[in-house]
Parts: C-alpha cells; structure tokens; sequence
C-alpha cells in the first residue's frame, strides 16, 4: 500500500504524437475514492522539439504580453513607401539604416531628446516594424551616432539616392542651430550671438522644387556667411550627380563674387538683388516714377504687379533684373513699419534707460535705430524721427529686384523665387514640429549623425503633410491630429500573435482618403514592412 501511496504522487512526463506534433504534459497519479482505482491529471507543457530535444514552452491564448501603438507608425511607413525610403537608407548605410528609420520615425511621432528615445521605442511598433533589435538606450546611441558620422560614404550614397532624374529647381538656404555643449568644435560664435546669446553652428539645406522634399544638408562652423558657402555647396551638388539646375536663392548669398563664381561654373539661379548695394539703389530710383504706369501692370496669382526689366553688367557678363511693385504688399508693409516705429516710440520716449542710455536704445529699436535720433536729458530719452532714412524706406516698401542669370518671363521668375517658401517651412518643421533646438548633445561626431536623423525625420513628416494636403485632410485637422487619431489603434501581443484593437471610423476615413489600405493584422504589416 505504501508503495502505491507513492507511486500516485510521483510525477512524470507523457508525449502524445497528434497530426506530426509531439506534445508533452505533465501527470500526476492520484487515488479516486469514488470509483476506488488510481487516475492521473494531465498538465499541458508544450510542444516537443524532435532537433533540440527541448519543450518548447505553451503560452496562454489570453495572456496578453503587451501593448504598443500601432497606427501612427503604420501611417508613417505607408507615406514613406512612394520614395522607397527604408530601402534607400539600407542600400546606403547597410544595417545601421534600419536604425536611422526608426529613430527618424521617433522623432515624428515624439519630438522628445535623444535620452527618452528608449520609452517612445517601448511604447510603438517602430522597433518592430524597422526590424530592429537595438536597445535605443543612452550608450548605445553615443556609439550609433559617432558609427554613422564617421560613414561619409553612405551618407552620400544616400543623398545621391534622392537625386531624381529631373531634378531642374534648388532651393538653398542656411539656417542657425545653437547648442550649450562646450565640445562641439563647429559652435562659434556668429553674428547671431547677441541676439541668441549662445554659440551657434550654420546648417544648410538643399531643396528639390519638383519632389518638395530636402536633398542635401551639409553643417557649416557658426562664424561661416551664407556667401562663403555657396562656392562649396555648387561643388558637392555636381558630385551627387545633378547636372543642370536652377539655384534659387535669398539675399543673404548676393555678393558679386558668388555671382561671378555661378557665371564660372555654368550655374543658372534666380536671387534677389538687395537694395543696399549699389546697384539696388540705382535700380529702385530709375523706377520710383514711372513703374506705375498702364504699360507696366502685369497680373500674377490674382494679384495686380507693375514690371520693369533690365539688363544690367554684373560678374563676368549679362545679368537679367526685373523690379517688381505690388500696392497691396506695400500698404501692408507701410502699416507695419509704422506701427512698429511708433511702438518703440512709446517705449522709449519720455523714459529713464535701465542701464546704459544708448546701449538700452540699441536694444529696444534693433533694426529700427536708424530712423532715430537719440538724446539723454536729465537721464530722460529723447528720440526724433529721421526724415529723410523714414522716406528712403517706405519708397522701397512693395518693390522687390529679382536677379536671373537668363532671360525669362517675369512671372516665372517669381514663380521660381516663391518656391523658396518651401526650405522655410522645413526649417520650421525642424526648430518647432521636431523640436531640434537647442541641440541636445555635446560631442562633435554625434552633431553629424544626429543631423542625419532629423533630415530623414524632415522627409517623413513632409511627405505626411503632402499625402495628407492631397487628400484635403488638413482643412480642419493638423497633422498632429492625425497622428494623435491614428495613435489609438494599437497591437495587442496575445500569445505568440499580434492583434489589433478595432479600426474606427475616423482612422478608417484618414486612411481611405490618403489611399492606404486597412490594416487586417499588425503581424503580417510587421513581417512584411518594406518602404
């Protein structure tokens, strides 16, 4: 009896081979008193590996692992996918293209620093998506970002992958990026400093107007003018395979020799002329009386513009100007001006100076010192009107002088120099949607790669905003609506398969208007994810 006793509370293994699998349970004899024989209770362990010779553990059909947002992530690829981006930044940086996507994607969805990364990767499916088994935590970025600056050849093997084959308009600009880190030796201190009071670093930004998407982006020390980087920038885009293009570019790059350098190199570009030099001077009063006349007016975009063009010598040849004045424009502009001359009026007049009289002028005015006079009395200021610098200024309001290396109509010139309005909004995108100021790092590789993974966030969110602006998604809803939308359908992991949370009727509307397609389970979009 005693045996039996403990033969019942032993416990040992049983395989049962059903339809080709070998499952493995648990048994464990016991005394039914009942029916007065020895039974045995079966516990489901598994399934047995035949190679291993290893049980492969059961998990529970209900037992949910975890939850991650999926929509928003899905959204994102889905947009990426008409430019093949994944495929471009593998193709150009192998493994570490993946992980450039994912932390360009975080960046998107969660402008947040690079230290919090790890908690956005946690709680979406960028990870997944991406393939990527990185840990996103403190260390592993330092070292990603320091791999992927030193990899100057697929860098550029990745900007030459954007390059399409008609590519005929450039937008450049630069913009400044400012950092408290005392290791980045590119922050100096440029002419920004009074005004940001931190050293800075000049980044600039090559500009399709055919895709509306960045090409290029190359970082400049912070003391380095715009017309200093033009010279290089003409020479980095012919190695990244563009042949003939138009350059279209803001005031700050006119200067004479920029001119003369484009002219040298065969570069077609479409600039304005800046009212300060000389040649601005004369040209604005050569037309002061009689650009209004019948013969002048022109129409373009609804809007009533009078023309002059002229030719004028300039570089090593023939340059094509076309002075252009709205009266609309100019009486917005007139109102500005003196609303803004009569605020710091208010300000100043009749007041005592915090700190040095003078110096605290300067820094209420700014710009608008030069309509003043200034005088202290009895440490109380005084200002007058500058008559004659006032009527110099409000002859130039409305009036715009486009320069063009080659004769074409006025309209499309202006048509050209209105596309500058497109890097704008991307350097918008960059220092407020993306949050990339003030730069959160402190050593000089990082700077690189962490300027590479902010140009691939650009592209993603501008193609968002283009395929959402196409499907007229963004009359009454920002893109951060969508993506907040979007963000409520989630992945369920339950067992060993991933399950959405039901698709509603907005994110169903949001995704038919932009022309994706539904999503039936996050585990074939996972498997299959390809941009």
């Amino acid at each position: 009896m005693l045996t039996l006793l403990l033969l019942l509370t032993l416990s040992y293994i049983v395989k049962q081979k059903i339809r080709g699998k070998t499952y493995v349970y648990e048994a464990v004899g016991y005394w039914d008193p009942e029916k007065k024989q020895a039974r045995q209770k079966r516990k489901y362990l598994g399934v047995w590996d035949e190679k291993t010779g290893e049980i492969i553990p059961k998990q529970a059909e209900r037992d949910v692992r975890t939850t991650k947002s999926f929509g928003q992530v899905y959204l994102l690829f889905e947009v990426c996918k008409g430019i093949k981006l994944k495929e471009k930044l593998e193709n150009a940086l192998g493994p570490d293209g993946k992980d450039v996507l994912a932390l360009a994607m975080s960046k998107v969805l969660q402008p947040e620093a690079l230290r919090n990364i790890v908690h956005v990767m946690g709680d979406s499916c960028i990870a997944e998506m991406c393939s990527s088994d990185a840990s996103f935590k403190s260390q592993w970025l330092s070292d990603f970002l320091r791999r992927l600056a030193r990899n100057e050849v697929g860098m550029r093997r990745f900007y030459s992958s954007l390059v399409g084959d008609d590519e005929s308009g450039l937008v450049y600009d630069i913009t400044t990026l400012t950092s408290h880190s005392k290791s980045i030796n590119r922050l100096e201190y440029g002419d920004d400093y009074r005004k940001l009071g931190l050293p800075q670093v000049n980044l600039g930004l090559v500009v399709s107007t055919r895709s509306k998407l960045p090409l290029y982006s190359k970082l400049f020390p912070g003391c380095v003018n715009d017309v200093v980087t033009l010279k290089n920038l003409v020479a980095d885009v012919k190695d990244l395979g563009i042949g003939d293009c138009t350059f279209i570019l803001d005031r700050g790059f006119y200067s004479e020799s920029n001119v003369k350098e484009m002219q040298v190199q065969g570069i077609d570009f479409v600039m304005p002329l800046p009212f300060s030099t000389k040649i601005g001077k004369n040209s604005i009063s050569a037309t002061n009386l009689n650009i209004e006349t019948a013969g002048n007016a022109r129409r373009f975009d609804s809007g009533i513009y009078y023309v002059v063009e002229k030719d004028i010598e300039l570089g090593k040849g023939k340059v094509f100007a076309y002075i252009l004045f709205n009266e609309k424009r100019r009486g917005d502009e007139i109102t500005a001006f003196y609303n803004r001359l009569m605020d710091i009026e208010a300000s100043l007049e009749g007041k005592r100076p915090f700190g040095d009289a003078y110096n605290h002028f300067k820094r209420v005015a700014n710009d608008f010192s030069n309509y003043f006079e200034f005088e202290l009395q009895e440490d109380i200021i005084h200002l007058e009107r500058k008559p004659k610098a006032i009527s110099q200024a409000v002859n130039r309001m409305g009036k715009t002088i486009l320069l063009s290396s080659s004769k074409r109509e006025w309209g499309d010139v202006l048509m050209l120099y209105r596309e500058r309005d497109i890097v704008e909004k991307l350097y918008d995108e960059l220092k407020n949607d993306l949050e990339m100021l003030p730069l959160r790092i402190h050593k000089n590789e990082a700077l690189f790669g962490l300027t590479l993974i902010y140009f691939v966030a650009v592209i993603i969110r501008s193609l968002l905003v283009q395929k959402a602006r196409k499907a007229k998604l963004l009359e009454k809803n920002s893109t951060t609506d969508l993506l907040l939308e979007m963000q409520k359908l989630r992945a369920v992991h339950i067992g060993n398969v991933w399950k959405l949370t039901e698709v509603t009727k907005r994110q169903r509307t949001i995704l038919e208007k932009m022309g994706i397609s539904i999503p039936l389970t996050p585990s074939l979009v996972i498997k299959n994810s390809g941009v």
